[in-house]
């Protein structure tokens, strides 16, 4: 979804005047830089780009005689230079990763203060690119920027490219026309990081997961849950299958959608899952999710996050209760190591990442800011998912299965929400801000808060020596159907007994596509008279699954009412149901007479037979 355009300015070509001087070994100290470049973004994505620059004289006696300058990552093309209205010679070098643009100055400026103004200009296609729902726009860090004198940078992009989701850094200043949106950043703004920017209301992936499940005992049943791809405060799921389907779908404390499965002895099974992913820019609010302070284990010690370590402790201390500070201190601690990842690689946990920081991957840049935060007081936890990526050398994938990616995320009391961050990313694009604005490109599979690695994300559901893909992701559309509708179910059990409650079955099934949260139960009626607690609110029912709960009531014996109807609410949704009283009461009056009938003529006999033994008793 990124690249790397990376500029490094060289320096100048230096020359004297009328003697030569020793080589200078910094060209700022002999000049002084003033650079002004403009992106203006087309509804294409391609970029025109132009790059004003003042070179200072420094010296009386020192002058330029060239500028270079190095892009890497996409090539641009049309290059040209102007000076006071005229072209100037200008040569391009290009490699498989770099494009050299050298500028020769076709006379001499000399003297202190004396300036040179000319202007670079070039196209780079596509510089934003349309991925799925979403066009994502980068512009990397400028490594030397701190070298020049004044720094300003100008991006327009076109209305066309839809509503700006986030951009980072914040812009100095906003505008815009009917047609246009254009952001201005200074130097301080740039110090730190590149400009990252998404247009677009979200983004949406489509997925098709694979779960293999084996019971590996022959000779007794077994029973496992595996992790769905699960609701955030950042994403929401559409289901569109889930074969076979599970026995009942619970969210676990961290908020994991856990599907459960019984498998008979020795029986090995395969899940089928498909889906749609609506991923935003901001919070949603899609349900209540519980505030992690009053869950001690979100700051508790673990074997990859070991708080009470007296090193994970002195540091922490260091940073403070800060997340920015932690997350900087992690990018800039840790280096990537892209021969670690293979599947057998093995987790080294916080204190093996300190410990060899050169040998870190997104498990190590997760585990580190993970170990810090809770030991300052920050609750913390870690998420596994997908990630999407065009380039894995800028934006490297390395939990192997399927291709995975792991990155944290901390809870901001501010917003209250759990907050995703990705100090990985943060170190491979070279200064791209993964903490103050997260990008549209993570899924979350599994979320690790209670445990450290556990429940296995999707992809890690595997049989021994099965090699094969089971995670497949792509960009996609949302459903049409976007609304789950609850299918009520109600069926009755009928007392033989007047004074003994019947029972009404209730179920609930959600059919999807989406989960359903917080719905009340209403119950209306009218004749009946019902006993014991009734269930108010349904949680949380996952698509594809149901809930179901009795109610029990009773009728009045002489009721002159033919017949009751109750009323069942699910949120917005309604079913009612008649009960034939007649037919019951009818039903009770005929067991009522025939009880009496029995008992009366079980007098009878029991009579008759005494009468009779006594009888015998005289007669002898």
């Amino acid at each position: 979804m990124r690249y790397l355009l990376k500029v490094i300015f060289l320096a100048c070509a230096l020359y004297t005047v009328s003697y030569a001087l020793p080589r200078v070994a910094a060209a700022q100290q002999e000049f002084k830089t003033d650079f002004a470049t403009t992106y203006v973004v087309d509804q294409n994505g391609d970029a025109q780009v132009t790059q004003g620059i003042t070179l200072t004289n420094n010296f009386s006696t020192i002058y330029a005689t060239s500028y270079s300058l190095s892009l890497e990552g996409k090539k641009p093309v049309g290059v040209t230079a102007i000076e006071s209205g005229k072209g100037i010679p200008v040569s391009v070098e290009q490699t498989d990763t770099e494009t050299k643009i050298l500028v020769n100055f076709p006379d001499a400026i000399v003297g202190k203060n004396k300036l040179r103004k000319f202007t670079v200009a070039y196209q780079i296609p596509h510089l934003a690119s349309q991925n799925g729902q979403v066009w994502d726009l980068t512009i990397p860090r400028i490594t030397s920027v701190d070298n020049f004198n004044t720094y300003n940078l100008s991006l327009t992009t076109s209305k066309i490219l839809g509503k700006l989701a986030y951009i980072s850094p914040e812009p100095k200043n906003r505008s815009e026309t009917e047609k246009d949106m254009t952001f201005t950043f200074g130097k301080e703004d740039l110090l730190k990081a590149g400009i990252i920017a998404a247009f677009g209301d979200f983004q949406v992936f489509s997925f098709d997961l694979n779960y293999h499940l084996e019971n590996p005992y022959v000779d007794k049943k077994g029973k496992t849950s595996i992790a769905l791809v699960p609701d955030t405060a950042y994403q929401k799921v559409y289901y569109s299958k889930i074969l076979p389907s599970p026995s009942s779908v619970v969210l676990d404390s961290d908020g994991n959608w856990m599907a459960t499965y019984y498998l008979k002895p020795g029986e090995k099974k395969d899940i089928q899952v498909s889906g749609n992913a609506q991923i935003f820019a901001t919070p949603q609010v899609l349900y209540t999710s519980p505030n992690p302070v009053t869950l001690p284990y979100y700051l508790s010690d673990t074997k990859y996050w070991p708080t009470d370590d007296l090193q994970i402790k002195s540091i922490s201390q260091t940073l403070g209760k800060n997340p920015q500070s932690i997350y900087d201190y992690v990018v800039k601690t840790l280096n990537y190591d892209y021969s670690r990842v293979t599947s057998s690689v093995e987790r080294m946990g916080a204190k093996g990442a300190l410990a060899s920081p050169d040998k870190a991957i997104c498990m190590e840049f997760t585990d580190l800011f993970v170990a810090l935060a809770r030991a300052a007081g920050i609750p913390a936890r870690e998420a596994n998912g997908f990630a999407y990526t065009e380039n894995p050398q800028v934006q490297p994938l390395s939990l192997v299965a399927d291709v995975l990616h792991a990155w944290p995320e901390y809870w901001d009391q501010s917003l209250d929400v759990w907050k995703p961050i990705d100090p990985t990313w943060g170190k491979t694009t070279g200064g791209i801000d993964y903490f103050n604005k997260f990008d549209m490109s993570h899924l979350t599979f599994a979320i690790h808060g209670k445990s450290d690695d556990s429940p296995p994300p999707a992809g890690s559901y595997k049989l021994a020596q099965s090699n094969q893909r089971d995670v497949s992701v792509q960009f996609g559309h949302l459903p049409n159907n976007r609304e789950s509708v609850p299918q009520i179910t109600i069926s009755q059990d009928k007392s033989l007994l007047p004074f003994v409650a019947n029972k009404l079955h209730i179920n609930i099934y959600n059919p999807g596509p989406v989960a359903l949260y917080n719905q009340p139960i209403t119950i209306i009626q009218n004749n009946l008279n019902t006993k014991g607690d009734i269930i108010k609110k349904i949680g949380f029912l996952a698509p594809m699954t149901d809930s179901s709960f009795d109610i029990q009531y009773t009728l009045p014996l002489l009721s002159t009412n033919k017949s009751s109807k109750i009323q069942l609410r699910v949120g917005e949704h309604n079913k009612t149901y008649e009960i034939s009283s007649i037919s019951i009461q009818m039903l009770q009056i005929v067991s009522v007479f025939i009880i009496l009938l029995l008992l009366v003529g079980g007098g009878f006999i029991t009579n008759y037979a005494y009468i009779y033994l006594k009888s015998r008793k005289t007669g002898k």
